[in-house]
């Protein structure tokens, strides 16, 4: 991606933080810069004005303004982002993001937005399965600006454009040497503190040396924030809204009958059988919580995991990135860029779980002949002088029949879990540009590369080697014993069964060769049509190692067996772009591009746009296109193994916050997504320093590449759904077992608006620049396989209280979200105000089956820089001003751990106050 104009000029083009313009202040633009650029969304080099598609500009200065601390915080701030599923984040406990940051336009997914650094692709994050980029390696400090098209791209870009781009645009000029540094802090107690640094130098200037080298490197780093430090994340039950049901210790499940065969495993019961501790209302002597109404009506006790989970986690990234260009004639420069970044999340949550149902997938307890389950035996004195007089007393005395009892556990002897994912990406371009014979040519080949090391500290262990500790006779296992650990002899022998160390190395590569010419065409009178064409070659590879500890699904707490995969395949494309004006008002681009895949085959998309500008102050647009998604490599070739469920809830027996056995993987036999997407816009410049622009789109994606979620794949085979008729086994009328693997499942219809606004003045008290950048959107509507439809606008939730498809995995569809920003600049001041509004949403129903909404919410933010002192800045500004507190919401529709908030929607800093410092040295 060329970029040869000064990013003001950029700015004042485009429908951005501030919007098009078409009057006075292009023409001037243009007049002083008039070379041909290429902007995001298209192939042909133009000048700025002249571009037909909605791309909003985020630079320097309004990255500055927001207070951001990472590169995934700043992306919330566009409308179009943040009002649709928004950005995903590595605070998800307990969802295995091995630290992953990712990106979702319109709502339609991470895999469905294209990023790009500087023009080019990015490897996929080696730990997202191949689909999704993290951006959180990409440091806010070496960002020039971010273009984002809003539009679907396809047949200009290939797969994975299906709902727009996100363009990374680093520094690739420096003015000597600059240093900057902050530092930001909640208000509230606890962590979440934020440092970083930053270090960005360039010398040689391209026009006069012949060369230019700009070198950055970034240091950013955040402190964890657990539950226990907001009062409403501290506790998973606030009733009646929702309650904790997360495994507890000393449940007693049923009586057991050991051996083997067929009459091995439970001799009566399952679950429910209640919790002596809890019958004395003593939970809290084993760290658990009381809780009424099991399956057999005893009480028992839960695990409150509220105040153990990490709500942001410890995350510390370190990067590099080099721009370099050397001017080999007049004619013709060499350039290289390259990114280097390593980032480490350490996520800290709960300890792990332990009871027969978890062990049902572990086949280790079968090669070794060890009971799959914990049991506690009649020869034991917790068994004589606990267990039995309670269930004697509380009409259970069936299980006292002379076999051991299955009990659950809550395992503390290993402590809390702890989760680090080291991720490093690292990518080089080198090419070459200039003319031919009156063209544009560039040729490059790119080489991408992201690795990831997921390892564990404490907290997990083999389950069944501690299940073969506590399952001897003699062990003396006390479940109820005094703060929920073992002591003496027990204790020693329970530490044999810790694991630690690295369990999952996983590398993802993409190396890319690509060239293109582009340039005048043909002219038809006084017609000068203009063109682009290229070929590109790509060879994606994905592999994972996962330890032979990893691969048996021993290990509690990782979430069930995982087996190797090594994968690669080659895509080669060829595009082209022709650019006609039809008149001088009005001009037309019609773009087409093939990719051809050597093991899901060939897709052909296309794009067609139309800008027609009959004033000065009018512009009307127009675009219409196809796009596709290919299956990842994960997606087609990830064998299908056992493991355990996310947590669900169970709609036909009332019970919550379940896990059972569950059979995932990938499937060999998916094909392309396939979309088809169209958009109108019109930009009016009514004054010299006011733009208004809106911006309809519309987007229809079909076969839909999806693993359906737990709560996905129970709710529907509840209500009768017949797609999902054997993805569910019971026992009883207890779920059992889900079959959830990678499917193309229904359709989604995606409809809205996004509205922008800027106005600008001068007065005798200072300049005053107001922007709105907002999107409502009108539909989002997807199908089941089935054929179910899911309203998903406004709502978490159906009208029976089940969770609407993808609420599990991205959160709400806003209906209207804006950011409305005011700076007030004199002298050597400049004050930002910025209103962030969402409107409410529903998201749930409480535990008496009444719905729960979340109301509408503003949050503002203030931003004061100070440029008086020569080569300085300095800046001050406070997140959330009014320290505006989450509204609450359940656990129902969210595959995270985090109880009492919105993880998507809300940041539990709450009041966060950072500073800034810039010094340049020329």
């Amino acid at each position: 991606m060329v970029e040869k104009i000064l990013s003001r000029s950029v700015r004042l083009m485009f429908a951005g933080t501030v919007a098009i313009s078409t009057g006075a202040v292009v023409q001037t633009a243009v007049a002083q810069e008039a070379q041909r650029v290429e902007i995001t969304g298209s192939s042909i080099k133009r000048v700025d004005s002249e571009t037909a598609l909605p791309v909003q500009i985020v630079t320097k200065a309004d990255i500055e303004r927001t207070g951001a601390t990472s590169t995934q915080e700043l992306l919330t701030s566009i409308s179009a982002l943040s009002t649709s599923g928004a950005t995903s984040n590595a605070k998800g406990a307990g969802t295995s993001t091995g630290g992953l940051s990712s990106v979702s336009l319109r709502g339609l997914g991470d895999e469905r937005t294209l990023i790009l650094v500087n023009g080019r692709r990015l490897a996929a994050f080696a730990g997202s399965g191949g689909a999704a980029v993290n951006v959180n390696v990409i440091p806010i400090a070496a960002i020039e600006r971010i273009e984002v098209l809003k539009d679907g791209a396809s047949g200009v870009y290939g797969s994975d454009a299906v709902a727009g781009v996100v363009n990374f645009i680093l520094s690739k000029k420096a003015d000597g040497i600059n240093l900057s540094a902050g530092y930001g802090s909640p208000t509230t107690s606890g962590g979440g503190q934020n440092q970083k640094a930053s270090i960005t130098g360039g010398f040689g200037n391209i026009e006069t040396d012949g060369y230019s080298v700009v070198l950055s490197g970034t240091y950013e780093k955040e402190k964890i924030l657990f539950g226990r430090d907001r009062s409403y994340a501290s506790t998973s039950t606030v009733l009646p809204y929702f309650n904790g049901t997360a495994t507890g210790l000393g449940n007693i499940q049923g009586s057991w009958t050991p051996g083997v065969g067929a009459d091995k495993g439970f001799s009566q019961g399952g679950s429910g059988y209640g919790n002596p501790l809890a019958a004395s209302n003593q939970c809290d002597l084993i760290k658990m919580a009381r809780l009424t109404g099991s399956a057999k009506g005893a009480p028992y006790c839960y695990y409150d995991s509220a105040p153990d989970v990490g709500l942001i986690p410890d995350r510390e990234l370190a990067n590099f990135t080099g721009n370099f260009t050397f001017k080999v004639n007049s004619n013709h420069e060499l350039f290289a860029d390259a990114l280097y970044s390593q980032s480490k999340v350490t996520q800290t949550y709960q300890p792990s779980p332990a009871r027969a149902s978890f062990f049902s997938t572990d086949s280790q307890f079968a090669k070794q002949n060890v009971e799959a389950a914990l049991l506690l035996y009649p020869n034991n004195p917790a068994y004589q002088n606990i267990a039995a007089p309670f269930l004697k007393n509380n009409g259970f005395g069936s299980l006292v029949n002379g076999n051991p009892l299955s009990i659950t556990s809550r395992v503390f002897d290993f402590g809390p879990r702890q989760n680090v994912d080291t991720a490093t990406q690292s990518r080089i371009v080198v090419g070459s540009r200039g003319t031919i014979a009156n063209q544009d040519y560039e040729v490059g080949f790119s080489s991408n590369e992201s690795k990831l090391t997921s390892s564990v500290t404490t907290g997990y262990f083999s389950q069944v080697a501690y299940a073969k500790i506590i399952n001897d006779p003699n062990s003396n296992w006390n479940p109820w014993a005094a703060g929920g650990v073992q002591t003496g002899a027990l204790a020693g022998k329970i530490a044999t069964a810790k694991f630690s160390g690295d369990f999952l190395s996983a590398t993802s590569k993409s190396n890319t060769l690509d060239a293109k010419l582009s340039g005048d065409l043909i002219k038809l009178g006084d017609i000068q049509t203009q063109y682009a064409a290229g070929i590109q070659s790509r060879r994606e590879t994905y592999t994972t190692a996962p330890s032979a500890a990893y691969q048996s699904g021993d290990i509690a707490g990782l979430g069930g067996q995982q087996v190797p995969i090594d994968r690669n395949r080659t895509v080669n494309s060829m595009f082209a772009e022709v650019n006609v004006p039809l008149l001088k008002t009005l001009e037309g681009t019609v773009a087409v591009r093939n990719d051809r895949y050597d093991d899901v085959g060939a897709s052909t998309n296309y794009k067609a746009n139309a800008r027609w500008q009959p004033t000065k102050a009018v512009l009307f647009r127009a675009s219409v296109g196809t796009g596709f998604r290919a299956p990842t490599l994960v997606d087609l070739w990830t064998p299908q193994v056992l493991g355990t469920s996310e947590a669900f809830n169970d709609p036909a027996t009332k019970q919550t916050g379940l896990q059972v056995s569950q059979l995932s993987g990938g499937n060999p036999n998916l094909k392309p997504e396939k979309s088809n997407q169209y958009s109108l816009g019109m930009v009016l410049q009514p004054t010299s320093n006011t733009s208004v622009g809106i911006d309809f789109f519309n987007i229809k994606v079909k076969d839909i590449i999806a693993t359906p979620s737990a709560q996905e794949v129970v709710s529907r085979f509840r209500a009768g759904d017949p797609a999902y008729a054997g993805l569910v086994t019971l026992a009883g009328n207890d779920v059992t077992l889900i079959k959830s693997v990678n499917a193309n499942t229904g359709e989604a219809n995606v409809k809205g608006v996004d509205v922008f606004a800027t106005w600008r003045d001068t007065f005798n008290f200072g300049r005053l620049d107001v922007s709105i950048n907002g999107t409502y959107m009108d539909k989002y509507d997807q199908t089941s396989p089935g054929g179910d439809l899911s309203h998903k606008v406004g709502t978490l939730v159906d009208g029976a209280g089940n969770p609407v498809i993808g609420a599990q995995n991205g959160g709400v569809i806003l209906r209207w979200k804006h950011q409305l920003a005011g700076t007030w600049t004199v002298g050597s001041w400049a004050t930002t105000l910025i209103q962030n509004f969402r409107t409410g949403y529903e998201v749930g129903h409480d535990l008496n089956d009444n719905r729960v909404f979340i109301s509408s919410e503003s949050i503002y933010d203030a931003n004061i820089s100070y440029k008086g002192i020569k080569n300085l800045v300095l800046g001050f500004g406070v997140k959330n001003l009014f320290d505006k507190q989450p509204n609450i919401i359940g656990t129902a529709v969210t595959n995270q751990f985090q109880a009492g908030y919105d993880v998507y929607q809300y940041d539990p800093r709450g009041r966060f106050v950072y500073v800034t410092a810039n010094y340049r040295f020329k």
